[in-house]
């Protein structure tokens, strides 16, 4: 407050004048200076909707982003992307099969295992997983050994096989690139490691199918068709870590 008498010394002004602008100065920097509980009703509710605001943001912004994901390749290629809370925040598809089934099915906000589940009973999605089909699950995840044992127990009672891997968000961002899943990718790069022949761009029209079938064959005369012979990893050296699948059937 003394810096408030000293600024009105040098002004040419009458003493009342100086006397209520004095007064004014004073009562403002009070008020500035209480607490909030103390400056009333309007300004405790104006810092209570701040926090709500604040704290809203907050939450759905730790809601919304993924930290999981699962590649769901049968012959549509599907992908989920999970939060941190185990529910799908975000859905892809990456061929004409998978948009139409996300354009028939709802699956965000529920429990993976659940939309899983959802999509394993739907009619249309039904009828690619036939007897002799495979459905190859793909994870990137901090708990993918959890999140594979979960899966797994899906496949109970099913006349159709079901694998499961893991990859890294290296391999996904790359197979985006060839905009294709994270899962079709991986298998694609099986395919590619075993016969040099075909290409990335190849495998881009192919089914989950035609590449498994690919791969059996390759397997089949001797392992790999590559020039300069297989990888002692199973295929997978120069790619950043595809790692072992496992068939639960």
């Amino acid at each position: 407050m003394n810096r408030i008498h000293k600024s009105m010394e040098g002004i040419r002004a009458s003493q009342t004048l100086k006397a209520h602008t004095l007064r004014y100065l004073e009562r403002q920097y009070r008020r500035r200076s209480r607490p909030v509980w103390r400056r009333g009703p309007s300004c405790i509710l104006a810092a209570a909707v701040s926090l709500f605001l604040l704290l809203g943001l907050g939450w759905r912004n730790v809601y919304s982003v993924p930290t999981s994901y699962i590649s769901m390749d049968v012959n549509p290629s599907i992908e989920l992307g999970i939060n941190r809370f185990g529910r799908v925040v975000t859905t892809e598809a990456y061929n004409e099969d998978g948009q139409d089934t996300l354009l028939r099915i709802s699956l965000k906000n529920k429990p993976y295992v659940q939309a899983v589940d959802t999509l394993l009973r739907d009619e249309g999605y039904r009828k690619y997983l036939t007897e002799n089909a495979t459905l190859y699950f793909t994870i990137i995840s901090d708990r993918a050994e959890a999140m594979q044992e979960e899966l797994d127990s899906l496949d109970e009672g099913k006349p159709y096989s079901i694998r499961t891997y893991t990859s890294d968000s290296y391999c996904m961002e790359v197979a985006h690139q060839y905009e294709m899943s994270f899962g079709k990718y991986r298998a694609c790069q099986e395919l590619t490691d075993l016969d040099q022949n075909v290409t990335m761009e190849d495998c881009h029209d192919m089914s989950m199918g035609e590449i498994q079938d690919r791969i059996e064959g390759c397997r089949s005369h001797g392992g790999t068709e590559n020039d300069g012979g297989g990888n002692e990893d199973g295929g997978n050296g120069g790619h950043n870590g595809h790692h072992g699948g496992h068939h639960s059937k």
